[in-house]
């Protein structure tokens, strides 16, 4: 499982317009002692203030898929595809926690941690030497909700992309990948056609910690479909469990799992670089003030 991690973000990469304020921020300090402030009605600072920490407010809803679809790609295998067991511990707690969808996949987990449908796999199929590597270069971790989606833009999207990014560690089917903030383990655990489309998919777990709380990570049980030797890799998210402790987790899914990120990486998660964007704001309200 991920380890807990250091301080948070000095800085936050500006989004573009329209995205949503911050639900929480002070009040510029009084500016009536600044060289030619006077005159200028306090409802101004406070705009250009909410105006620029509208700017760099991530949005966990802005998941950044929409203009990178795949075309539907041609099927491999004729019939049903092989179930390829990676992990086999980590297989039997996704299909118990998730039920349903497994069987609406096709998936069945034999008590000895083996799966069908079983057969061989066929030499078209497109089988990377490294899972690992494939997610650290060309996962786009701005297609599904996760507290990624805070240390991203439309710019950056993939871990290779954003500076902030260490990998400590990756192999064939893992990645461990972290900054200052926040520490994620990607474990691609089994592959499948979990869409139906005659090509495989990879089944995968994101763990996320943070270094708020020695007690609390996220699990993300995400399928990552299609994967291609080239383009982004897109993965969708299918639940998301939160650990507290010692204690079960809570499993959330859908729209309730976004607006738990949404709020988490608000209030929680990012709050050195909301202050961060808020100095930024007073000095540049400060500047726009002296130009008068």
């Amino acid at each position: 499982m991920p380890v807990r991690i250091p301080a948070r973000p000095a800085q936050h990469t500006p989004r573009r317009a329209g995205t949503a304020t911050p639900r929480r921020f002070r009040a510029p300090f009084p500016l009536s002692g600044l060289p030619g402030s006077a005159g200028l009605p306090c409802l101004l600072a406070t705009l250009l203030l909410a105006m620029s920490l509208a700017a760099c407010a991530p949005r966990i809803t802005d998941d950044g898929a929409q203009p990178y679809a795949s075309p539907q790609p041609e099927r491999i295998y004729p019939g049903p595809v092989p179930v390829q067991v990676l992990d086999r511990f980590l297989l039997t707690s996704f299909a118990q926690r998730n039920p349903d969808a497994a069987q609406r996949a096709g998936l069945v987990v034999l008590p000895d941690g083996r799966a069908e449908p079983s057969g061989d796999i066929v030499p078209q199929d497109y089988q990377p030497e490294s899972c690992g590597l494939e997610l650290a270069l060309r996962l786009n971790l701005r297609s599904f909700p996760s507290l990624l989606l805070g240390f991203t833009d439309d710019t950056r999207r993939t871990f290779a992309s954003p500076r902030q990014w260490t990998v400590g560690a990756l192999d064939r089917t893992t990645l461990n990948v972290h900054s200052p903030d926040l520490v994620n383990t990607l474990v691609v655990f089994a592959t499948l056609d979990w869409n139906g489309n005659g090509v495989r998919d990879w089944l995968a777990l994101l763990t996320q910690k943070t270094p708020h709380d020695e007690g609390f990570y996220l699990g993300y049980w995400l399928v990552v479909e299609d994967p291609a030797p080239k383009g982004l890799l897109q993965a969708r998210l299918l639940s998301l469990d939160e650990y507290r402790g010692i204690g079960q987790p809570v499993v959330r899914t859908g729209e309730e799992a976004r607006v738990f990120l949404d709020k988490l990486l608000r209030e929680q998660i990012l709050p050195a670089s909301q202050e961060a964007a808020r100095k930024a704001a007073d000095e540049a309200t400060i500047k726009a003030i002296l130009k008068q």
